[in-house]
């Protein structure tokens, strides 16, 4: 082959592969239309009553009303004592250091059920709900989320107070300064208040 023939060769291949880049360049932002998001979820009635079972899943975790959480509470009883668990000791003996995971799982999973109560409150002011099915819906994730933040006010006095699910959304938010025990229980009454007036009894 000749240099003219190269540099015709080259030129093509060049030119060729710039409009095979160019040409999949759209194809390969491709969205899955199944791919559920909080953007793209919970704007109907069938969505929201999944995000409400979401919500009491979590309450049956390690550290909610599980193996762990359940543990926990009757321990710091003076009706029991646990003879046999080692890692529950500390919390017989009411000396639990903040670093102890066991005690942190039910930070987590009570803050799971605050963040998807959050969820459901958040996207049904803006969901196409009937009146009932609004406070069916946000009457429960507000039980769940009073009795989240119960269980968290008693454990560990304070806590970072979310109400929206917007509050999510930035590290400055996530990282709030914690509200005190008494605003926890003041948001607690709100919540089971507004929670009783949408139930029936």
């Amino acid at each position: 082959m000749n240099s003219n023939m190269k540099k015709i060769v080259s030129s093509l291949a060049v030119i060729a592969l710039a409009f095979g880049l160019a040409s999949c360049a759209s194809q390969l932002d491709v969205k899955n239309p199944n791919n559920q998001t909080s953007e793209n979820f919970g704007s109907n009635e069938s969505e929201l009553e999944e995000a409400v079972i979401a919500c009491y899943n979590n309450s049956r975790m390690e550290g909610t009303y599980a193996r762990v959480g359940y543990m926990l509470d009757v321990c710091r009883g003076d009706e029991v004592w646990n003879a046999s668990q080692v890692w529950y000791l500390p919390f017989d003996n009411l000396n639990v250091p903040s670093t102890d995971e066991i005690g942190q799982w039910v930070w987590r999973d009570w803050d799971y059920v605050i963040n998807r109560c959050n969820f459901v409150v958040t996207k049904a002011e803006t969901a196409d709900l009937s009146t009932e099915a609004y406070k069916r819906l946000v009457g429960q994730a507000l039980f769940l989320r009073g009795l989240a933040y119960y269980n968290i006010a008693t454990y560990f006095q304070k806590a970072p107070l979310f109400t929206d699910y917007s509050q999510y959304a930035t590290l400055e938010s996530i990282f709030a300064e914690s509200a005190s025990q008494d605003d926890l229980f003041d948001q607690i009454e709100t919540d089971l208040s507004t929670a009783m007036g949408y139930l029936p009894s």
